[in-house]
């Protein structure tokens, strides 16, 4: 019998989103973030979707631009992370892939390599996300050395990365801008800021590429419902079934550990979905499911395979009735709040055993 669990991709919302990140931004030009497999909903799959609409994507590792150009993705790939090695720099030169360099070792490898020609490089500039980047106060120099390498293309890019984006409370995102400015403005390069907080929130950061990611998939890195305000519509929805139905005695308890007791006699359902699909293992008593129409919480620790779910309120259940983990009906974000996560960590965290199943 097949695995109840699935995740259906509406790969037209992913479209719509785009094109949201984009009007938020008319000035820009988007970059699409599909990094992680397209943050679990398919990298191949996405990207072919956005080809029509977006002049580039961007990955993290030099395997996920290998795994696109496969696939005969033609656009514009951008290597976040940057590449290592010459063999991994003759392959960025020979198949167009936009390289980030965000440290000396990069530069100096970038400057002593034979490459067949030129490749397109994005400079990272640490402005306080204290992860990757070159100091400020040294992005000239290397500017100047960028330009003088035969392996460089000339349309320099300069770029950052905001540390804060989704705390509009907190003066973190317009410290790193304001530091950004001071050191690459009078550059003359391109430049490259905002992500997906900072496109919504951020609209000094928005420059000549923004690099939308959450954003794209129909999420907000945000605490209120700010998808709705945007019209933005989640593309992912993770479903499964109900497998079984008993009935459950007051005092009587659910689940490893007993951590969820009846207080009165109830209707527990078992759904098949567990920590092994993805879903949070620490997801508290109470996270929200939908069932019909309704909401109906978790009950008892989540297994390996099942959750269990009261289901006492909502009238007419059975078995094989449809259970939405998170989707258009249930954020995603609302999932990681009582699991103390992201919904970044869910959506890209959904295993091999979790069928894909893609709406045009």
């Amino acid at each position: 019998m097949a695995h109840k669990c699935e995740a259906v991709i509406d790969l037209n919302s992913i479209r719509n989103n785009y094109k949201i990140a984009c009007g938020l931004a008319p000035d820009s030009k988007s970059i699409a973030v599909i990094k992680a497999d397209a943050y679990g909903h398919g990298a191949v799959k996405v990207t072919k979707a956005l080809e029509g609409i977006a002049p580039a994507f961007a990955v993290a590792i030099i395997d996920e631009a290998i795994e696109l150009r496969n696939a005969g993705v033609k656009k514009m790939i951008l290597v976040m992370e940057g590449v290592d090695g010459a063999d991994d720099l003759k392959y960025a030169a020979k198949n167009d892939l936009s390289v980030v360099v965000h440290n000396k070792s990069q530069l100096l490898n970038l400057e002593n390599a034979r490459l067949p020609n030129p490749v397109s490089v994005w400079l990272k500039v640490d402005t306080g996300m204290h992860r990757l980047g070159i100091e400020p106060n040294k992005v000239e120099d290397a500017v100047t050395r960028l330009r003088a390498c035969k392996n460089c293309k000339s349309s320099l890019i300069v770029c950052t990365h905001l540390a804060s984006s989704e705390n509009t409370k907190s003066d973190m995102t317009s410290k790193q801008i304001s530091l950004f400015d001071h050191y690459v403005n009078d550059l003359n390069v391109i430049e490259s800021i905002s992500n997906s907080g900072a496109i919504l929130a951020s609209p000094d950061s928005h420059r000549d590429w923004n690099r939308p990611g959450y954003l794209i998939y129909g999420y907000t890195p945000f605490e209120d419902d700010r998808e709705q305000i945007y019209g933005l519509k989640p593309a992912m929805t993770l479903q499964s079934e109900i497998i079984a139905l008993r009935q459950v005695s007051a005092g009587e308890s659910v689940g490893y550990g007993g951590k969820w007791t009846a207080t009165n006699n109830s209707i527990i359902a078992t759904v098949a979905v567990g920590y092994a699909d993805g879903y949070p293992r620490h997801a508290k008593n109470g996270t929200p499911t939908w069932v019909n129409g309704k909401i109906a919480p978790v009950v008892g620790a989540v297994s390996m395979d099942m959750i269990t779910i009261d289901v006492t309120k909502l009238e007419d259940v059975e078995i094989g009735d449809r259970v939405i983990l998170w989707g258009p009906e249930l954020s995603v974000n609302q999932i990681a709040k009582a699991s103390n996560t992201i919904g970044y960590e869910l959506i890209t965290g959904l295993t091999q055993r979790v069928s894909r199943r893609y709406i045009k």
